[in-house]
């Protein structure tokens, strides 16, 4: 076990290049190398001082990592400084900070990122999107909420949620389904948010072909009754282009309804039977379709009608 030596320290920056020091190599991503001392890299971390000093490992891979951001943090290591993190170098120093469990470092990362949403003094989509970005990526695979209360603050703070989900929605078929998450917790109430640029989308969309699996999972996962209440016509509006999908898909946009209607007092038609009953007037074979006789999706939401 390494000594016990209070970090950060400053060791000198000109060790860095001492070919004597340096016997520990960081395999980073595209075959790139640093090195760097084990010595020094285990007074800043407990786990690399277990892999060299217990396990005598010589050489780690760090390959989720480039190599700017691997002598970024080693620089940061020897130097007691984290002056040169950057937007651009920032996630790789804060994960390696993390995975590393650099106690000082993932201190100094924090300062960077609340710094960055500091000094913001107007809406700026380049600066909202960096740190929602961040704070995503930390808490997709750190499980940290921290810059993500932060990010989610500062667009609040603007004014600007309708703003930037309508943005950050540009490329939402790029997503995954655990930022679609984030959108929806970001909306929070306000889901017509979701819902207004993801009918424009679908508007523009040749839906004979089926529909995105991100405007599904957002559909699916968002409190539509919220979008109803607030914006009936809104509300009414989407469901009007999702009536242009194909038969098959029909089936889920009546549960999609069925989901987030209100129950009507008397209901005019039980869709629910309708569709298990193979000979129904709604059914052409025991393979769910609806026929051309069949109520529209708005038709349905107009006559309040109740499903089970």
């Amino acid at each position: 076990m390494a000594p016990k030596v209070i970090v950060p320290m400053d060791f000198g920056r000109d060790l860095l290049k001492s070919p004597t020091h340096n016997n520990l190599k960081l395999n980073t991503n595209e075959g790139g190398e640093v090195l760097a001392s084990s010595v020094i890299l285990s007074f800043n971390s407990p786990v690399i001082d277990h892999v060299t000093t217990t396990l005598h490992i010589t050489s780690v891979d760090l390959l989720e990592f480039g190599e700017a951001g691997v002598q970024l943090f080693v620089d940061c290591a020897y130097s007691v400084t984290a002056e040169g993190i950057t937007a651009g170098l920032f996630r790789d120093v804060n994960k390696i900070a993390n995975v590393l469990e650099v106690a000082w470092l993932i201190g100094e990362c924090s300062k960077y990122f609340n710094g960055v949403a500091d000094s913001m003094k107007s809406a700026n989509y380049s600066e909202l999107l960096f740190l929602f970005e961040e704070a995503a990526f930390v808490f997709e695979n750190l499980k940290k909420r921290e810059f993500l209360e932060v990010a989610m603050k500062q667009i609040e703070k603007f004014s600007w949620k309708q703003q930037f989900i309508d943005n950050y929605l540009n490329n939402a078929d790029r997503l995954s389904t655990k930022k679609l998450d984030l959108v929806i917790e970001l909306a929070g109430q306000e889901v017509e948010f979701v819902v207004q640029k993801l009918t424009q989308q679908l508007s523009d969309l040749v839906l004979e072909r089926g529909l995105p699996n991100y405007c599904r999972y957002l559909l699916d996962n968002s409190d539509l009754s919220l979008c109803k209440e607030s914006d009936d016509v809104l509300f009414n509006s989407l469901f009007s282009v999702l009536d242009t999908l194909p038969d098959n898909e029909m089936r889920w946009t009546y549960s999609l309804i069925r989901k987030w209607t209100k129950k009507a007092k008397e209901p005019a038609l039980n869709i629910a039977t309708e569709i298990e009953n193979p000979k129904s007037k709604y059914s052409t074979s025991n393979t769910f379709k609806i026929s051309f006789a069949a109520p529209s999706v708005c038709e349905i939401i107009e006559a309040g009608i109740t499903f089970h």
